[in-house]
């Protein structure tokens, strides 16, 4: 009787640790099977958006749009062109686009909204002149003149009343400004002989040039800005900006990225020609002529936040003097800037 309770005892002891094994195998299945699920899903393919406005940020894209290198095999960039500034403001208020080159006032706006993007480097440069027909030898030859203009309370607005005022030009006494709704607008009132000055960005002043056989370049705000803030490139007109969560996430991608979109704003000042040709075959904004006669003042290059922290901060103290608003009511700190 005792040995047949035993190998009774026995076999339940198998049968539990039967169970028990059966139990334990089939949880180590649905783990290994959540962790195989969660590994897909990490690795599933994500798509970024990079935001960009046509004509010259655009050039500097070109490259890269062009060859559309695999950077990352789990990281797809969309590159989108906004066809005008409102689309742009939006897409970076929003958070919506991931990457982009918006104006540098507007990237210090974002960060002192709270908003999670970072500034990598100077896209472009300084490309905005004053053309007229008539010789101005100094700035006292504007005295009493009328300047056609566009972006009142915006950057071109802001750039030509600290280069004149900081020249002893006083804006609105001792020069009419008008402003017109847009840049599009002036070129036009300039060639119809309405206005003799006109403050024009690139491509549209080259396209002017070409145009207008006594027209000529009498100012260039970038290379007076340099002057009179003692500043090496000028000021950083326009800024590649990115999502703090791609950096801290994706650092082989952005170190790798950003090294590609440096060479291809170093292709595009090198190579006019070609870079005419895929502008136009990518629709960027930009016929091949002017491209090729105007390459040099776009200022495109010296793309290195670690060069330039100095030209950021003399800009962004000058328009606090002229329109806090612009850049958020206060100078961003330096948690603003990419660190490598």
């Amino acid at each position: 009787m005792k040995k047949k309770c035993l190998i009774i005892l026995l076999m339940l002891v198998f049968l539990i640790a039967f169970m028990s094994g059966c139990k334990s195998q089939e949880v180590q299945m649905q783990e290994t099977a959540t962790k195989s699920e969660e590994t897909q899903k990490s690795q599933e393919p994500i798509t970024i958006e990079f935001c960009f406005r046509d004509g010259i940020p655009a050039l500097t894209v070109a490259k890269l749009m062009k060859d559309n290198p695999v950077i990352d095999e789990n990281i797809n960039i969309d590159f989108e062109i906004q066809k005008s500034p409102d689309l742009l403001v939006t897409k970076i208020l929003k958070e919506e686009a991931d990457i982009a080159i918006v104006p540098s006032n507007l990237a210090a706006q974002a960060y002192n909204k709270g908003l999670s993007y970072k500034l990598m480097g100077t896209a472009t440069w300084g490309s905005m002149y004053l053309v007229s027909t008539e010789d101005v030898e100094g700035f006292e030859d504007l005295i009493g003149k009328e300047v056609c203009a566009f972006g009142k309370g915006l950057t071109p607005d802001l750039v030509l009343r600290f280069v004149l005022s900081q020249n002893g030009i006083q804006p609105d006494e001792d020069v009419k400004i008008t402003y017109l709704n847009a840049a599009s607008e002036v070129g036009p009132a300039f060639l119809s002989g309405k206005f003799n000055l006109a403050l024009l960005s690139e491509p549209l002043a080259t396209n002017i040039l070409m145009k207008k056989e006594d027209a000529k370049i009498v100012l260039d705000l970038n290379e007076e800005w340099s002057h009179i803030a003692g500043t090496k490139s000028g000021f950083p007109q326009a800024s590649l900006i990115m999502k703090s969560d791609l950096i801290e996430n994706n650092k082989e991608f952005v170190d790798e990225f950003i090294k590609l979109y440096e060479e291809s704003i170093k292709w595009a000042k090198e190579n006019p020609e070609e870079l005419g040709d895929i502008s136009e075959e990518l629709e960027l904004g930009v016929g091949k002529e002017p491209i090729i006669k105007g390459i040099e003042r776009m200022n495109i290059g010296s793309f290195s936040i670690e060069d330039s922290r100095e030209e950021y901060n003399v800009y962004f103290e000058a328009i606090m003097d002229f329109s806090p608003d612009f850049i958020g009511g206060k100078i961003p700190d330096e948690d603003l800037f990419f660190e490598r």
